[in-house]
């Protein structure tokens, strides 16, 4: 799960902007490539552990699963190789979802509240956090995450994503095949986003 989707499944339980950021940082981790050091606040530390259980639940999820076996099918039948595929289903699938997530209103000044949070009493980086404070601008900056509703936008980041990773990495000659590929995939991901989120809530105990 991205990001700004952590936020949200966060919000089910706690809509405090530490409990929010924490369900996020474990993604800004690894986002700016330094580690925490130390979490002093407990509502960031509640929710750090609720990211790694919402990733455990959302990786078995089976509307996530479908998302991915689609991509996968798609994609190699295109003549895209399969380590491509299979990344770009599972990371686009997460992107795309963050992109349906956003045009709920209701989610973003929670998301915003959080990213602004001041964090220098509440957590230690092993940079001495000039890296997230970098990452941190950025964001506020930015905004509301929306340009994950454009397959463009996906397509560039799934690139910076994989172009370190040999066996991933999007090839100059199939990123057409994958460009043509990601409006389909964001259909699906679309049309299966409530039934994942209810496989989320029941698996973490958020259900009815």
């Amino acid at each position: 799960m991205n990001f700004f989707g952590h936020a949200v499944v966060a919000s089910w339980a706690d809509r405090r902007a530490g409990h929010l950021l924490g369900s996020m940082l474990p993604d800004f981790e690894a986002m700016v490539g330094v580690p925490l050091s130390i979490v002093r606040d407990p509502d960031i530390q509640r929710g750090i552990e609720l990211h790694h259980r919402t990733d455990d639940a959302f990786h078995r999820a089976p509307a996530f699963l479908a998302s991915c076996a689609h991509a996968l099918a798609a994609l190699t039948e295109s003549g895209v190789r399969r380590g491509t595929a299979r990344a770009v289903g599972h990371i686009g699938t997460e992107m795309l979802l963050d992109g349906w997530l956003v045009r709920e209103e209701r989610h973003i000044d929670g998301y915003l509240d959080a990213i602004e949070l001041e964090t220098a009493a509440l957590v230690e980086w092993s940079d001495q956090g000039k890296a997230f404070s970098k990452l941190q601008a950025r964001l506020s900056v930015w905004g509301a995450p929306r340009d994950y509703a454009e397959p463009a936008f996906v397509l560039a980041r799934l690139r910076d994503a994989l172009r370190h990773r040999p066996a991933l990495a999007l090839l100059e000659d199939q990123s057409e095949q994958v460009a043509d590929y990601l409006p389909s995939l964001q259909r699906v991901v679309e049309q299966r986003a409530p039934e994942l989120l209810k496989e989320l809530q029941d698996a973490l105990g958020f259900g009815d």
